[in-house]
């Protein structure tokens, strides 16, 4: 039996340097972790409760970190849990205490309530645990032919401080997909990599504060879109004057039904379907219950889907298949002709924002 506790600010210290060695094993370069995460890995006991670890000899073995986040896509509010750092010196591996921490952190989300966690990983590591390759988003690559120019004089764009917060912070904070978290959580996130992300504000020539857009990327010599709200219009011209000085940009996102800017984004230089990640559903009723805003759209309550998939008997693997697809129900599993109308009702939208990735 493996002794598993709470990391403290006491720990961080340790904890960084233990994870740089078991990590440097996969990849030699890989950054610091407090470079990495700053957000994740500040010197408090807040931030470093998130993290499970085992003790042997007085020295941190193993970790596991697992991540509250409070998310909204489209209407739909939920908490999700991001797992992290999931990790053993190399030379106990294959002795059981990366499951252990799995399992404890496994059952601490699912007596928490949230609905949904999330991982990026392998599939054949983690679907033991009850994590599938599930979702459907787009991932798409756009370039100055692609995008083709602003309409000339209707959008100024300019590039702008995060201490100018509060000429975008509305339009932030209305994004398609959202992760509410305090500020000073976002401004350390902003220097994930060690260098500050770039911001971008679109006003229209009216002058109306409410017609603008605003979109967050990489920091300079990056090509990836981080965040964005706002006109689909001024998100174009944000894209075009960006596209001036880079040669592309990256963006991944949901479908139009969840994110109106998917419009803009389709018309991409290439383009594909991609899994949202690794999901695990956590508490089905919970899950059901922050999703209630899309099923009543679809023709339905909450209530009436568990009755049917509880009816289905499925493992959490189908499960989570079959309620995130990307797939219709009926192609995921054969549906008796009663409960035929849940190819109307799912897949359910799903995306995790860039910079809530751990």
């Amino acid at each position: 039996m493996h002794s598993i506790s709470t990391a403290t600010a006491a720990d961080r210290a340790e904890l960084l340097a233990y994870l740089q060695n078991a990590f440097k094993t996969n990849d030699p370069n890989h950054p610091p972790f407090e470079t990495l995460y700053p957000d994740l890995f500040a010197a408090t006991d807040e931030a470093m409760s998130n993290h499970r670890i085992i003790r042997e000899d007085g020295r941190i073995v193993a970790c596991v970190g697992y991540y509250p986040m409070k998310l909204r896509v489209g209407e739909c509010r939920m908490t999700v849990y991001g797992i992290g750092q999931v990790s053993c010196v190399p030379e106990l591996r294959g002795g059981g205490r990366m499951t252990a921490l799995m399992n404890d952190v496994c059952a601490r989300m699912d007596a928490s309530g949230a609905p949904l966690a999330w991982l990026s990983g392998r599939r054949d590591r983690y679907s033991r645990f009850g994590f599938e390759s599930a979702g459907t988003n787009f991932n798409s690559w756009l370039d100055a032919r692609s995008i083709g120019e602003a309409e000339p004089g209707v959008w100024r764009v300019m590039q702008v401080q995060a201490s100018s917060i509060s000429l975008f912070d509305n339009l932030r904070r209305n994004a398609a997909v959202y992760e509410d978290t305090p500020l000073r959580i976002w401004f350390e996130r902003l220097m994930r990599g060690g260098r500050p992300h770039r911001i971008f504000i679109a006003r229209h020539e009216t002058g109306n504060p409410d017609v603008g857009a605003y979109c967050l990327a990489q920091a300079e010599g990056g090509n990836t879109l981080c965040e964005w709200s706002g006109s689909n219009d001024g998100i174009h011209a944000i894209l075009a004057h960006m596209l001036k000085s880079q040669n592309g940009v990256s963006v991944t996102y949901a479908p139009e039904s969840t994110d109106p800017a998917a419009r803009v984004f389709w018309n991409s230089a290439t383009g594909s379907g991609i899994h949202t990640a690794m999901l695990r559903i956590c508490d089905l009723d919970a899950l059901l219950k922050a999703y209630a805003p899309v099923l009543e759209k679809r023709g339905t309550n909450p209530a009436d889907v568990s009755k049917g998939l509880d009816s289905l008997a499925l493992d959490r693997l189908t499960l989570t298949r079959l309620v995130f697809g990307p797939l219709a129900p009926s192609q995921v599993v054969p549906l008796p002709a009663g409960l035929r109308w849940l190819d109307q009702i799912f897949p359910l939208p799903f995306l995790l924002p860039n910079l809530s990735h751990v």
